[in-house]
């Protein structure tokens, strides 16, 4: 420990008019504070002891201790408390067990930017492999071989594909689910919509409860990009079929792709979706808006022109870059190395030895696209979000229910120290009699981790990358202010790009961030002072 107070490299200032939010990267603390107290804490002055030359009273002071703005830890017990703290968020997320059928891999759409486009070299054979009623079985008795507590299992299994709601498949679909509702389970389904009709009879609070359904845009935009194989534009029949489930009770919740060349029409979709009514279904409806990685991406070079790359070069100095020196507080990484020098008054003889100091934490060029669409869509969905009057959903890796949790003081923060299910104990079973972590990757042989066909067979060097790694494991996540926000980024977002398994994915969260904070200190928290006490 130090002998003196200092401010925690965690520390995270987002700047006001004439004041800052201070939000603490790992004791969940938000405040607002002058623009004097930020400005000081900033400087990183070491405090020995409480003097009237400070710019805040004692008991600020204090309350500044309690919250963890400031600490005498050192800066590697700091790092250290971050990774001690991950591995027990990581323990107690992964003793639940969650899991899906993947019903069947093909599918009536042909979108373009589909994981099965990726995969789709395995043959049409392949793709019309779909679950038979003793697979359903032989799934249900897997799920108790892998996890024999059943008060450990989430009572709701997700219906995934391809497209697990094609007419075929209903005969099938109708047995996994009444016979997964004398188990005690009800359902969720991802779809695409277009066959929902003819599962009428299945969809309700009993069987088929929640339904994600993907409306791409306005109509002419959505038919030109989720295109039934035979009948074309798809639209229409999708919008009746969502009225249809929420007229049986169940909940709907769209999901709108968002790419380069369809920003705008998230509030077409707004005005269409209010014109149907479909708000009027309080706590059934909703509709939220996603950034899309894939080919779309890669369309997306047509915008970087000499104006979007000076913005990128913006957000990268601002919140990417590692300061060679020593405490940058507006950097997102922490620069440990320098900074246990520095307490360490500069010496370089000090025993201390760094590992994966090479980690990339740069931008590449794909997270070059990704910023600037990021950009794009922050502020259309945030910083001109009323100006729009949007009922729109928004991708910010939930920030902003974490920041409203701890200032409406419903609890503590809730920091996540992994990005999802596919690290925490989720298990897809496959109708070839595979299991797979992490739905992005199914029918991939090499991302397999285990077969539940005959018996249940882990290959538990694949199972353990998926359900070993968290944020404390990975070395530039560790050192990052914003890690416990978004749990290290998409795992196969990362491989794709060659990062591989243990390697974040930083998908433009500080940016994200402090749009978010921002917005809730101009709804909530403005001309308030030190406003909670979460840690």
């Amino acid at each position: 420990l130090y002998m003196s107070y200092n401010t925690s490299l965690y520390t995270i200032f987002v700047r006001q008019e004439d004041e800052h939010v201070l939000v603490h990267g790992y004791t969940g603390a938000v405040d607002v504070v002058s623009d004097e107290i930020a400005t000081y804490l900033r400087k990183r002055t070491e405090i020995e002891e409480y003097s009237e030359d400070l710019p805040f009273s004692k008991e600020t002071y204090q309350i500044l201790i309690n919250r963890g703005y400031l600490t005498r830890l050192q800066p590697l017990e700091e790092k250290e408390r971050v990774q001690r703290m991950a591995t027990l968020f990581h323990r107690r997320t992964q003793k639940q067990r969650s899991f899906l059928f993947l019903v069947a891999y093909d599918c009536n759409f042909r979108c373009p930017y589909c994981f099965e486009n990726e995969i789709s070299n395995n043959g049409k054979g392949w793709s019309k492999k779909t679950f038979t009623k003793a697979s359903v079985d032989r799934a249900y008795e897997a799920m108790s071989e892998i996890e024999p507590n059943q008060d450990l299992h989430r009572k709701t299994i997700t219906l995934y594909g391809g497209e697990p709601l094609l007419r075929r498949n209903k005969d099938v679909v109708s047995y996994i689910v009444t016979k997964g509702k004398t188990l005690g389970y009800t359902f969720n389904a991802v779809t695409n919509g277009y066959d929902l009709e003819h599962y009428e009879d299945l969809i309700g609070t009993d069987y088929i409860k929640r339904l994600q359904i993907t409306v791409d845009g306005s109509k002419e935009k959505h038919d030109s990009r989720r295109t039934h194989y035979k009948d074309g534009g798809t639209f229409d029949k999708i919008i009746d079929n969502i009225e249809m489930c929420l007229k049986k009770g169940a909940s709907v919740s769209v999901r709108v792709n968002i790419g380069a060349n369809n920003f705008e029409d998230v509030k077409q979709l707004d005005t269409f979706f209010k014109e149907r009514g479909f708000f009027n279904y309080q706590g059934k409806f909703s509709f939220y808006s996603a950034l899309i990685h894939g080919v779309e991406d890669l369309k997306c070079n047509v915008v970087m022109n000499g104006e979007e790359q000076s913005k990128v070069k913006g957000i990268e100095k601002e919140f990417e870059v590692i300061d060679e020196g020593f405490y940058n507080p507006d950097s997102q990484y922490i620069n440990f190395k320098a900074e246990q020098q520095r307490f360490m008054k500069g010496s370089d003889d000090n025993n201390i030895v760094f590992h994966h100091e090479e980690d990339n934490m740069r931008l590449s060029d794909a997270e070059d696209i990704r910023q600037i669409n990021r950009a794009k869509y922050i502020d259309m969905h945030i910083t001109q979000k009323d100006t729009h009057n949007l009922n729109s959903g928004c991708q910010d890796f939930g920030v902003r229910k974490k920041i409203m949790r701890a200032v409406e003081g419903k609890g503590l923060m809730g920091f996540q120290s992994t990005f999802c299910g596919a690290q925490n104990g989720m298990i897809i079973f496959d109708p070839c009699g595979d299991m797979y972590t992490c739905w992005e990757i199914v029918g991939v042989d090499k991302y397999k981790v285990g077969t539940y066909k005959d018996e249940v067979v882990f290959d538990q060097d694949e199972l353990d990358r998926w359900y070993g790694k968290n944020i404390g494991k990975t070395n530039a996540c560790s050192k990052c202010k914003y890690a416990f926000f978004c749990g290290g980024g998409c795992m196969v977002q990362a491989i794709k790009e060659g990062r591989g398994y243990n390697s974040p994915y930083c998908d433009g969260l500080p940016k994200t961030f402090h749009a978010v904070v921002s917005d809730v200190y101009n709804k909530k928290l403005k001309n308030t002072m030190l406003v909670t006490q979460v840690t």
